[in-house]
């Protein structure tokens, strides 16, 4: 029997015959479904000019840590065009109901191993001056207590008896705002690092920019370090070796002492998050182990607290 499942993925008609007509998709080339992101629809279509990724917003994809902003993403690949950091846009198609995103293809595999390479990548994005038409991006959570907030704005989401799941009530911390604008990815993990095909040992280049914000560069950190994103992308989590050699690399004593500071309601936040995936409409179960992995680091603090190296 023939497989519909590549067909049934592919992209409208009236969008291939909108791009093909201004000119960002050349006739009769070949679209291949890009499986590696859990929010849009992606494709890959060659194209003698260069490999283009066509991304297809779903809207109603955003989540309560992650956003789905088309307009962001836009803005943010402009001002980094020159960088290397992100992938160099082309167009904007679609239509506002229908928002879709043309980009140059990141050849390449999406990292697995060497976290000292993902730790210069986002070193070298948080010295990214904020341009002016960046200002505007949402501010992420900073500090202890808002943290802390967005974990309970999701656990009550939940029926109490899975709420229960998490350690109650939130870690009782007292870091204040850091009052930082660092211009943050908000989605670093894995899978969204590709490390480029032309010299492998370089530092990754960010992709899927739909959640950007500026904050606290400790958010990206924790987002990456999470044993639980790692446990999706990877299948396990860093190792304790693996985590001193990114902190190294990135090589901000204040940065990994908030960090630190602010690891229990990182990881209840993240566990908050994980049980909210796990009980929406349409369940991902890839976070059922997550959710472990995150608690077992939790319970680690308790057990042992994570000190910083000194510099």
């Amino acid at each position: 029997m023939p497989d519909h499942s590549q067909s049934r993925n592919m992209p409208p008609p009236a969008l291939v015959t909108e791009l093909i007509r201004t000119g960002q998709i050349l006739p009769d080339q070949g679209w291949t479904v890009l499986l590696g992101g859990r929010t849009n629809q992606i494709w890959k279509v060659e194209d003698p000019r260069g490999a283009r990724v066509v991304k297809r917003y779903v809207r109603a994809a955003g989540t309560p840590l992650f956003r789905n902003d088309p307009s962001a993403e836009l803005r943010v690949l402009a001002a980094l065009r020159a960088t290397g950091l992100a992938p160099r846009a082309l167009c904007e198609a679609g239509t506002p109901a229908d928002p879709v995103l043309v980009y140059v293809h990141q050849a390449g595999q999406v990292w697995r191993e060497g976290p000292q390479r993902v730790a210069r990548t986002l070193k070298a994005l948080h010295e990214q001056p904020v341009t002016k038409d960046l200002t505007d991006l949402p501010a992420a959570p900073d500090g202890s207590d808002a943290l802390a907030q967005q974990a309970l704005a999701m656990l009550a989401d939940l029926p109490v008896s899975q709420a229960a799941r998490l350690p109650q009530p939130a870690p009782i911390l007292h870091v204040p705002p850091s009052r930082v604008r660092c211009l943050l990815h908000g989605d670093p993990v894995p899978d969204n690092l590709v490390c480029p095909a032309d010299d492998p040992a370089a530092p990754p280049v960010l992709i899927d920019w739909q959640c950007p914000a500026l904050g606290d560069p400790v958010l990206d950190l924790a987002i990456f370090l999470s044993p639980a994103m790692q446990q999706i992308a990877r299948g396990w989590p860093l190792s304790a070796d693996e985590r001193r050699l990114f902190l190294r690399a990135y090589d901000d004593p204040a940065t990994e002492q908030r960090l630190h500071a602010l690891q229990p309601v990182l990881h209840w936040r993240m566990a908050a998050y994980c049980l909210w995936k796990m009980h929406q409409d349409r369940p991902d179960l890839a976070y059922g182990p997550a959710l472990a992995a995150e608690l077992a680091a939790l319970q680690g603090l308790a057990n042992q607290p994570i000190r910083p190296e000194k510099p």
